[in-house]
């Protein structure tokens, strides 16, 4: 045998070695890979989107607690005895040096 020979011999197995048909993947196969890869792909998309959205709704429901705070603590200011009497001179009003009576009805 001439080396030629051999060497063709050589690259007939290395070829037949390559393409082993229990490595093959078939078509099917690779379309279920591919889908089930596209899914995932886009759950992963899905999933950030809504992540993204409740962390920018966490922050307006900070931002909206903070407001009812504020207004809260305004309003039990506002309900004051002193701040009453204030709102209550502006319109006239005094406050009254007889004590209220209790009424008993037998």
């Amino acid at each position: 045998m001439s080396i030629k020979d051999r060497i063709g011999d050589l690259y007939n197995k290395s070829k037949d070695n390559v393409i082993n048909p229990k490595i093959k993947l078939s078509y099917f196969k690779l379309f279920y890979f591919l889908f089930f890869l596209i899914i995932y792909i886009s759950n992963q998309h899905s999933v950030e989107k809504k992540i993204r959205n409740i962390n920018k709704l966490e922050k307006e429901v900070e931002e909206l607690r903070t407001d009812y705070i504020t207004l809260k603590n305004n309003f039990m200011f506002s309900r004051k005895e002193t701040e009453v009497l204030k709102k209550a001179k502006d319109m006239g009003l005094e406050n009254s040096n007889v004590p209220p009576e209790k009424i008993v009805i037998k």
